[in-house]
């Protein structure tokens, strides 16, 4: 584990993070999460909503029809037939986009679990004086402790989202009438599109700041102390 976590946090051109960085880059440009997609996820929502057929025009009549004062609207008796819902899918838009960004969530915050630990194993034993790079190390794993709480908060927002999303759609399915319910399941569609977008360019510059930080510190994390003082003791 330390030799892929020195993998991890090596600061050459060829490393870890130049590698994400690019990827990322070239994903959050691709037209896949494109601000203007938003139209095809409404569209996608609404779709996802299916209903029952029509009744077939060419059928006779029903044998009896619902004469009392429920089932007249504007003066006009209402058929057996009604339309339901039998059906909501998912979003097929926001689906592909959550399967993309998912697996770099994770894959951020297992390189900078590895981080933490290769640092915090670095850190020498406690003494009087000389520790300013003892100091650095605790900075630079508070911040991207910060990164990695922050990527599970996102990771778990991701998996809300198909919680929320159901709840609301059993609303859609038993109030059909109601055209909010199915409008705010639309909006949460949004929402979610938003995010992965969002998410896209926050991971980029996650990885940028953390090897930023590597690239500067990093003789002081890897030997927090110089090698005279090392050598008085």
């Amino acid at each position: 584990k330390n030799v892929q976590a020195q993998a991890v946090v090596s600061t050459q051109s060829t490393g870890v993070f130049p590698r994400k960085i690019t990827e990322l880059d070239k994903l959050a440009k691709d037209d896949m999460f494109c601000i203007t997609r938003e139209i095809e996820v409404k569209k996608a929502s609404r779709a996802s909503i299916i209903w029952s057929p029509l009744p077939n025009s060419d059928a006779p009549p029903p044998a009896k029809r619902r004469r009392n004062s429920d089932a007249v609207e504007n003066g006009n008796e209402v058929s057996d037939h009604k339309r339901t819902i039998i059906r909501v899918k998912h979003n097929a838009v926001v689906d592909e986009m959550i399967s993309i960004i998912h697996p770099e969530i994770r894959e951020a915050s297992e390189y900078f679990g590895k981080i933490k630990m290769w640092i915090q194993l670095q850190i020498p034993k406690i003494e009087d004086g000389n520790n300013f790079g003892v100091s650095i190390q605790e900075d630079t794993i508070s911040e991207v402790g910060g990164y990695f709480e922050y990527l599970r908060n996102a990771f778990d927002e991701c998996a809300r989202y198909h919680g929320n999303r159901g709840k609301v759609a059993t609303k859609v399915m038993k109030y059909p009438e109601v055209e909010d319910y199915a409008q705010y399941m639309c909006e949460i569609d949004c929402k979610q599109f938003q995010l992965a977008r969002i998410l896209t360019n926050e991971l980029k510059m996650i990885y940028s700041c953390v090897y930023d930080i590597l690239n500067k510190n990093s003789e002081k994390i890897k030997q927090p102390r110089s090698q005279t003082s090392i050598n008085l003791y």
